[in-house]
């Protein structure tokens, strides 16, 4: 049985001494788990930790000895399927006994696994890709991001008992692919943690780790978590209104204190000046009255700052929500304005946008989604197959548009003010600052180069730059929002798109986020869509797709 992961003082540290995290320890146990976090604190380093493919700076971990790693990353690299799925060891080894050459080393790393190319095919079958052996030997980046990401989640269906961590795995999945992950979840043997910001996939894991500067540990699934948090922090809301009334009880202690304080020394004062008593008496007195109270006064500073100290921790405590409604009054169309007109292509008639409306493009992993977005924004100058899939597309957009990819394009060598301020040069810092807290991003990020940012912080000043350009966007185009967004920045990225006035139009498989954001009229690429090589509308499975050889394009 496999053993649950014991993760003791783990520290890391990069090269050049900048510290990621410091003094982890917990107990995960073997079974579904869910990692938490916001982005950039170090979740995926912990992962390639625990999965042994790094090193710790101190501290270490045991249970998780063979664990399988299948990296958010897996999308954009140049290796093969074969290398993805972990077998290309085994199919060398194959080749040459196969062709009467082995050594004795080749068998050992056979063992079992004589069929290795066969029920590799069939785990990526079962996951809605059709390959031959061929192309075993095709590079991921010559697949859709779903596909890329399905491969990955082949390697996971061969991982047997050992413990499989998932890094995003729901990234660039359509809702047949996300059925199909949550169903490789379910019928596992072995254990997983699985890195997410996926509210959805997140309720189907039986513990959650968080982490922070330190990881807890909560049973039970993502609702769970939910609700013990905010119970966590009604109990903190009432620590702080209990601090307040405290600090509230001793300034008013402090101030009676000093009121009969002086109304003493105003009678001491009398008193000498009428010289009631013999001066030497009355020095006396006056000496420890003096003595007296500055101790008073010093033990009442005391309580007050203890107690104000009380309070600070008590809100220190709460956790940060930098989710801010952004006014954008600029972006504000008429409901009866024309925003967006599609003729042409496999259109059986038009399709017009007008007023605010907020559309959701919906269709399978590479069934032309992306393409389509970039018809719309008129980039035809992207490589994508518009002309193959829509002919004879005709789009109008009569009002500003702002675009946002799925690459978060950003000039490299500037820094995060230059760029939002590049395509509107009189807009002023502060509302750069302004918008940009809107969207989670933290304090002093505006005058680092974009080329240093993180996913999440990339899509955050894409966004500010896409809604501060001049003129104003009044028709918004998003292609998957919510793909490197942490808990709390979609959660601001929905309460700032709160004030996005004009109409939108948006990539995602998220039903959560789509819900949050009020897309509540719905679109089906299919819809727009010539008959092409790529075939992803079969009855049986939309999903099951047959993948072209290298060289013919698919569907992004």
């Amino acid at each position: 049985m496999t053993a649950a992961i014991s993760i003791s003082n783990l520290g890391y540290r990069l090269g050049d001494d900048t510290e990621i995290f410091t003094s982890l320890t917990a107990s995960i146990p073997a079974a579904i788990v869910g990692l938490v976090g916001e982005n950039g604190i170090g979740k995926s380093t912990l992962a390639r930790i625990i999965a042994g493919q790094i090193r710790p700076s101190a501290g270490h971990i045991t249970g998780a000895e063979g664990a399988v790693y299948i990296d958010q990353l897996l999308p954009h690299t140049e290796d093969s399927v074969a290398t993805a799925l972990g077998i290309t060891d085994i199919r060398s080894a194959l080749s040459t006994a196969l062709a009467g050459d082995a050594q004795p080393g080749d068998f050992d790393v056979i063992g079992d696994d004589w069929d290795i190319e066969e029920r590799a095919l069939s785990a990526l079958a079962d996951l809605g890709l059709t390959l031959d052996a061929d192309a075993l030997d095709r590079r991921l980046s010559t697949f859709s991001g779903g596909q890329a990401m399905r491969i990955g989640l082949a390697r996971a269906a061969l991982a047997g008992d050992r413990w499989l961590i998932l890094d995003e795995p729901s990234n660039n999945l359509d809702e047949a692919g996300r059925a199909r992950l949550a169903t490789l979840l379910r019928d596992r043997t072995g254990p997983t943690l699985v890195i997410s910001h996926d509210r959805g996939l997140l309720t189907s894991v039986t513990t959650i780790v968080e982490m922070t500067d330190q990881l807890r540990v909560y049973g039970g699934d993502f609702d769970d978590y939910e609700a013990m948090v905010a119970a966590e922090e009604e109990a903190k809301l009432a620590d702080l209104v209990d601090a307040k009334k405290s600090l509230a009880i001793e300034k008013r202690q402090r101030i009676e204190l000093e009121t009969k304080l002086a109304r003493a020394d105003r009678k001491a004062a009398k008193d000498k000046e009428n010289k009631r008593r013999p001066k030497i008496v009355m020095n006396g007195l006056t000496d420890f009255a003096q003595k007296s109270a500055a101790k008073r006064r010093g033990d009442k500073a005391a309580d007050e700052a203890e107690a104000r100290s009380t309070v600070n921790t008590a809100k220190d405590a709460l956790r940060r929500d930098s989710s801010v409604r952004l006014d954008l009054p600029e972006t504000v169309i008429h409901s009866g304005k024309r925003v967006l007109d599609i003729t042409g292509g496999a259109l059986a008639q038009p399709r017009t946008v007008v007023g605010p409306e907020r559309i959701r493009l919906t269709g399978a992993n590479g069934s032309g989604k992306s393409t389509m977005m970039a018809a719309i924004a008129g980039r035809h100058d992207t490589g994508a197959p518009i002309d193959e899939l829509f002919p004879n597309l005709a789009v109008t957009v009569p009002v500003s548009i702002g675009i946002l990819d799925q690459q978060y394009r950003l000039p490299p060598t500037l820094t995060v003010m230059e760029a939002v301020r590049e395509n509107n040069h009189s807009l002023g810092p502060h509302r750069v600052h302004e918008v940009l807290a809107a969207m989670g991003l933290r304090a002093g990020r505006t005058d680092q180069l974009c080329s240093t940012l993180s996913g999440g912080e990339r899509f955050r000043v894409a966004l500010a730059k896409s809604l501060l350009q001049d003129p104003a966007p009044q028709l918004l185009v998003l292609d998957e929002p919510g793909n490197n967004l942490d808990l709390s920045s979609l959660r601001a990225l929905v309460t700032a798109l709160g004030g996005f006035g004009g109409a939108m139009i948006v990539i995602t498989h998220d039903d959560r986020l789509a819900q949050e954001l009020r897309l509540d009229i719905e679109w089906d690429i299919r819809e727009f869509l010539a008959p092409v090589r790529v075939d992803v509308d079969r009855e049986v499975d939309e999903d099951r797709v047959e993948i072209p050889k290298e060289g013919a394009y698919a569907r992004s």
